[in-house]
């Protein structure tokens, strides 16, 4: 909507208001160029250069414990390798504590929220020079690690990394420089090659940036938190001169303005303000005329300065991502404030330092240390590890005592609902013991079985009128015509591992034609890096089918065989969505009864993990069948 008003004439100013947005209100101003609430817009501070950078970290201390406090949290734990071998893991945290390394990586994270960004320089020994690529093959050892700060460090955008279709190393590396020249600040300037640096990089920035110094690497804290960090320094500053005017003097003197009106009147009153105060100091007595003069003291209420206090200590610990508990030593004001939610936030954060600029440099410290002690004789086989960073959060005695207490209150609630299914004839008291000797806990659904409930699931309605055995024979004679070689194992290739997926509703599986003409088959596929078997069973689920597994269970491992990878093979009778197929590697989704499939084309793998089900349920039926006797 847009609105104009002119108004002209003698002795009146023109009035012109323009809006295309919204409405105005010619009464109070609202929407016009003269309503305050319209004026504002976001202005940037001045750059920030590398000396201002260094003297707020030298001289003041809130700043400073804004730097330091993540990147000690950050180490403060320690980690876990996970190596089987206790040696070789002993081995490793010992190479790491001569190296420096808790007190160097923190360091560098220090410095690359100051700076922006830091570097770790690994002298290793591998018969090479700082300029030329490390050598993975030759590593003999790791000499130190030294540290730099982006202010001295320049990228060499010359010699920048191009792409190579099919080498993974260098696509990974694509736009990155291959080296580095280094401005030490003891003299000397030298070049590195980029293999043998641990890059810290303090957040990822678009290309578009006005402060282009900070491009590869991160920005400074300090320029995000500036304005928060001087409103909190001159609020607390401020409150403190406060007290001192909190109470107020008041001298009344009788003549006054006649008494200034001549020559010596403004000494004379300044004499006579000087003597009572010094009185006051030496004996703590006020001496005044007792016609006409007065001394009082007024005081002045604080009222609403701790609030203003508060709230700049509050949008400083939003902006830093620190709590008040950690940044100032207490809990934030307020009702039910007890800082724990802001905790946990604050380690949320804390996790993120550790993935973005921790695990990977220490994961690649490892592999040299790991190949240096394989290169020594120390060990054999380079063994395989999973960095963890330990729980940043760890509980009190007094939490500790109450998650004990819950946890026996859990067991005893269990042990009551055992005896009730005992009961109940439900279970037996063979089945309880069993379920404690095994897992040294009892839940029903452990000593009922998880096949019991899938047995029940496949026991739908279509399901009736044939029997596990009938339907499982047919099937089974079907799969040993089209799974013939089956039983050849795969032996000395280093082959990669899949997943698969059985996902079944009221007795019927759910299947779809294989684009490739490889046959029906369920979802399935390869598991990629870094994935657990459940993780990539619900992405392949999700990507064949258009549904999310929502309770699935293991059901068997299925070994190597000739056209199957080795897999892990789960069943899914509870899913979000409906199933579709998605057109590129499956069409024509539907299902199928057992004795359906007797009638179509099964690919080889979903055949063979149609028998392994088949044996699991025909064995529980034999072990209900034996209890029933």
């Amino acid at each position: 909507m847009a609105k104009k008003q002119k108004k002209s004439g003698k002795g009146r100013s023109s009035l012109k208001e323009t809006r295309a947005d919204g409405y105005v209100n010619m009464l109070n101003k609202y929407g016009t160029s003269k309503d305050f609430s319209e004026q504002y817009a976001f202005s940037p501070d001045n750059p920030t250069d590398d000396i201002e950078l260094t003297l707020h970290y030298e001289f003041d201390g809130l700043f400073a414990k804004i730097i330091d406090t993540p990147a000690d949290e950050a180490l403060r734990h320690g980690f876990e390798l996970n190596i089987k071998e206790r040696g070789i893991e002993t081995f490793v945290n010992d190479s790491l504590e001569e190296l420096g390394w808790a007190e160097k990586a923190a360091t560098a994270i220090k410095w690359a929220r100051l700076y922006g960004g830091a570097m770790l320089v690994m002298l290793i020994d591998d018969g090479g020079s700082l300029e030329t690529p490390l050598n993975w093959d030759r590593i003999k050892g790791i000499d130190d690690l030294l540290i730099f700060e982006r202010p001295y460090i320049s990228p060499d955008y010359s010699s920048v990394y191009q792409y190579r279709p099919g080498n993974r190393q260098y696509t990974s590396k694509f736009g990155l420089p291959e080296y580095y020249d280094i401005s030490s600040p003891y003299g000397g300037r030298f070049r590195i090659h980029e293999s043998r640096c641990l890059i810290f990089r303090n957040g990822i920035l678009p290309q578009m940036l006005t402060q282009t110094q900070y491009r590869f690497f991160g920005l400074p804290e300090l320029c995000r938190i500036r304005r928060e960090l001087k409103n909190t320094s001159t609020a607390h500053g401020n409150g403190v001169r406060l007290l001192d005017r909190c109470v107020q003097a008041i001298y009344k003197m009788k003549n006054l303005a006649q008494l200034l009106s001549t020559d010596t009147g403004e000494d004379d009153v300044v004499k006579r303000l000087n003597l009572i105060d010094m009185a006051r100091g030496l004996m703590g007595t006020i001496a005044i005329d007792g016609d006409g003069e007065e001394y009082e003291f007024r005081n002045i209420t604080l009222t609403g300065a701790r609030d203003i206090i508060d709230s700049t200590c509050n949008m400083l610990s939003a902006v830093t991502n620190i709590p008040q508990t950690k940044l100032f030593g207490r809990s934030p004001a307020g009702e039910n404030s007890t800082g724990e939610s802001d905790l946990e936030n604050y380690y949320d954060y804390v996790g993120n330092i550790q993935t973005q600029m921790l695990k990977n440099n220490q994961k690649c410290l490892i592999d040299a240390i790991l190949i240096a002690g394989q290169r020594k004789g120390i060990y054999k086989e380079l063994p395989e590890y999973k960095l963890e960073f330990n729980p940043l959060w760890s509980l009190t005695e007094v939490q500790q005592a109450d998650v004990d207490a819950k946890k026996a209150e859990t067991e005893k609630k269990r042990a009551e609902t055992a005896k009730t299914y005992v009961d109940m004839q439900a279970i037996i008291p063979e089945e309880v013991r069993k379920t404690l000797a095994e897992s040294g806990e009892f839940t029903v659904g452990g000593a009922v079985g998880e096949n019991d409930w899938i047995m029940d699931v496949l026991d739908a309605d279509d399901m009736q009128e044939e029997s596990y055995e009938t339907a499982g024979t047919a099937l089974s004679g079907k799969m040993k015509a089209e799974q013939q070689g089956f039983d050849e194992r795969i032996d000395g290739e280093d082959i990669a591992h899949g997943v698969g997926v059985l996902v079944v509703k009221r007795g019927k599986l759910l299947v779809a034609e294989r684009t490739d003409g490889g046959g029906y088959c369920g979802p399935g596929g390869h598991m990629e890096e870094g994935e657990s078997p459940e993780e990539a069973a619900i992405r392949e689920t999700a990507e064949e089918f258009g549904i999310v597994p929502k309770r699935m269970v293991f059901v068997a491992s299925m070994p190597a065989a000739q056209r199957c990878l080795p897999s892990e093979l789960f069943l899914c009778t509870e899913f979000a969505g409906e199933p579709r197929a998605d057109g590129e590697e499956m069409r024509n989704a539907k299902w199928l009864s057992w004795t359906e499939l007797n009638g179509v084309h099964l690919f080889p793998a979903f055949g063979l993990s149609l028998s392994i089900l088949e044996k699991e349920l025909l064995q529980d039926q034999k072990r209900n069948q034996e209890k029933a006797e």
